[in-house]
């Protein structure tokens, strides 16, 4: 009896030793204690996150500096942000201001625990994805989170947020200023007339041109066509891509995300981007943009909020009603108020995003056009209106002439 009583304690002693040498090693389920993420400097951790989620870091310092979860399109799920130099006792007051930011949108008002602690909801709040803010105070910091209402991921990731106390200095990261790094430039002389240059045709250029009649083009509900008595025109120089890309010189196809694909989406949803008509242009980093029109800058800055993705962004008023943005740009050249031509250089093509360079896989410029739409002046952020089609797209070079229909990875040229 006694020897098997050994035999028994043996074998739970071995099996006890087991369970805790493996048990670090197990994955971290909802509920779990040991984080699998944490910002020591910022304060603030999670207990879960979803798979194929990506926690992305802002590569610059800004008074919202934070870092966002985003799925495996690169779609917000949820945004962290410290409001730092913000005392916690302006909650109300910040909250107050946020809802009046959106007239054409009812916001309402409600609490919620985040972490044990007291907070105060906001929703709906515009962005690319319909979000929701929270406002929550933390170890003497004022916390703005903002999270996907369009996603259960988005609430899941917001549900495991925790706070933990702050060691470090935001100083130690060396981090530039999110403002000083908006106007960046080419490390060479971009101050030609690129519109007077490289004139000529590109061998084989006819064949690459789109259609120069008009087709019957679909325009879903709820979307609009821009108008072709107003002049558009493709985006780049005549020196865009050539040496190192896949494009001859002066060159770019309407890809990799054509009308209504992935984040590509909306016609006249009142809370979010209506961006169906949206299209992404290959370019090499640094390649100048121009306005796709003349017309005066609306925003020129970092996208924040529920539309940081969108990185570096220039909106133009274009008249009557139309708005157009460039996206993801490496640099900016204008400022809000500034009228600009058709030669004006807006910026550079890159592909920033959630306050940081090269975020999207690809350098492109993402052009969308806009009917009616409101923009949320903070956070440079386009909401509501109408996505526009562009037609009748005027290019310069290979003889000139139109596109008036854009097809799915059509070449198009300066």
């Amino acid at each position: 009896m006694l020897r098997r009583k050994a035999h028994f304690l043996i074998v739970g002693l071995l099996f006890t030793i087991f369970i805790f040498t493996i048990r670090p090693f197990a994955p971290v389920q909802a509920g779990a204690t040991l984080p699998v993420f944490q910002d020591t400097i910022l304060g603030v951790g999670f207990s879960y996150l979803p798979r194929s989620t990506e926690v992305v870091r802002d590569q610059y310092l800004s008074s919202a500096y934070g870092f966002t979860v985003v799925d495996a399109e690169g779609r917000l799920l949820a945004r962290v942000e410290w409001l730092r130099g913000t005392s916690p006792t302006e909650a109300s007051d910040i909250a107050s201001k946020l809802m009046g930011s959106f007239p054409t949108i009812p916001v309402r008002r409600s609490c919620i625990a985040i972490d044990g602690r007291e907070a105060t909801l906001l929703s709906p709040i515009p962005g690319q994805v319909e979000t929701a803010v929270v406002l929550v105070t933390a170890n003497g910091r004022l916390y703005r989170i903002f999270y996907n209402t369009e996603s259960d991921l988005g609430l899941s990731v917001v549900q495991r947020i925790t706070f933990i106390p702050p060691k470090g200095d935001l100083l130690t990261l060396g981090l530039r200023k999110a403002e000083n790094a908006l106007y960046d430039s080419p490390p060479w002389d971009w101050r030609i007339d690129a519109r007077k240059s490289g004139k000529g045709s590109l061998t084989g250029g006819s064949s690459r041109q789109g259609p120069r009649t008009q087709p019957q083009a679909y325009t879903p509900p709820g979307c609009v066509d821009f108008p072709t008595w107003k002049f558009l025109q493709t985006q780049w120089a005549w020196n865009a891509n050539g040496t190192g890309t896949s494009y001859p010189k002066g060159w770019s196809k309407a890809g990799p995300s054509y009308f209504g694909e992935g984040l590509h989406v909306g016609c006249d949803r009142p809370t979010k981007l209506n961006d169906y008509f949206a299209l992404d242009h290959p370019l090499k980093k640094w390649d100048i943009v121009y306005p796709p029109a003349s017309g005066t800058v609306l925003y020129a800055g970092w996208a924040g909020g529920g539309w940081a993705g969108l990185g570096r962004v220039v909106i133009v008023d274009l008249g009557n009603g139309y708005w157009a943005m460039a996206a993801h740009l490496r640099g900016i050249n204008v400022t809000a108020g500034q009228f600009v031509g058709i030669s004006t250089v807006i910026g550079w093509a890159g592909a920033s995003g959630y306050y940081g360079d090269n975020y999207w896989p690809t350098v492109h410029l993402h052009q969308g056009l806009y009917k009616d739409a409101n923009l949320a002046s903070w956070a440079g952020g386009i909401y509501g209106g109408h996505s526009a089609q562009p037609i009748k797209v005027h290019y310069f070079r290979n003889g000139g002439g139109d596109y008036w229909y854009i097809s799915k990875y059509q070449w198009m040229s300066w």
